[in-house]
Formats: C-alpha cells, structure tokens, sequence
C-alpha cells in the first residue's frame, strides 16, 4: 500500500532568518500527517483520547536533507512500519513536489498509553485493525 499523503504549505512565521523553515517546525508538520493518516483509517485521534487512550511520542529521528521555504508546498508521505503489543511506528518522508526534492525523512515511534494512570497498555484491536489497513512502504 502506498504511503499516505498530507499537504502542507510552509507559512512566513515558520521560516527563520534565513528564510528556510525552521527545523522545529517539521516534527509539527510529521504531526499533521500522522493524525491525518489516524483519521483516514478510521480511527481519529480525538476519539482514542475520548476512549482514555493516549499515543506520546516515545522515539524520534528526523534526517533533513535539503531546505524548504516560505510558500512550498510539502508533501508528506506516512506509514505504519512497525505496530508492537504498546507502541506504533510511524516512518515518513517529505517532499517538495514542485521540482522533486526530497526535504526530509524520519521515523516516531509512539507508547499506548491509559490517560488517566500514564501506565502503558497495549493497543486496542481496533487500532491495531485500522493501522494494519494503513500499512505500506516507501
């Protein structure tokens, strides 16, 4: 299956001096994709909060290959690489299409979390289901 894909433009107040946009900003952008793949599977964000399930960001690598600026628009591939009994790891790689760069690439790995402890659970089958279905690769 083919990676997910998310449009982002990238705003002036998230360039630096400059000009490029500023590298915190991309883990907001890898973000806007994922929970945007979460609800195109079926399985929105909100309601696994609504149900008491939380997804923190346990692990992050993010590899920047090439700047993007002020008015690109980004495209945001995002797949399911690895679902453990706790944990779901997102991979992405974000492109410029306008002329083909690749901008950057990384990887998130989130915990299933019980909101109300903070204790670790394991995912619920029916996330587990509706990630599954979301599965692809690069």
């Amino acid at each position: 299956m083919a990676p997910h894909q998310h449009r982002i433009t990238v705003r002036y107040g998230e360039t630096d001096q400059m000009g490029f946009a500023h590298h915190a900003n991309y883990m907001l952008y890898l973000e806007e994709a994922r929970t945007a793949l979460m609800a195109a599977s079926g399985m929105p964000y909100g309601e696994l909060e609504a149900r008491g399930i939380g997804l923190p960001v346990r692990k992050a690598d993010l590899r920047y290959r090439a700047p993007a600026r002020f008015e690109d628009v980004l495209a945001v591939g995002v797949w399911i690489e690895r679902i453990g009994p706790a944990s779901i790891t997102f991979a992405y790689r974000i492109d410029r299409p306008a002329d083909g760069v690749h901008i950057a690439s990384a990887t998130m790995e989130l915990a299933s979390i019980d909101l109300e402890s903070g204790a670790l659970r394991p995912l619920p089958d029916d996330l587990r289901a509706s990630l599954e279905r979301t599965r692809g690769t690069d």
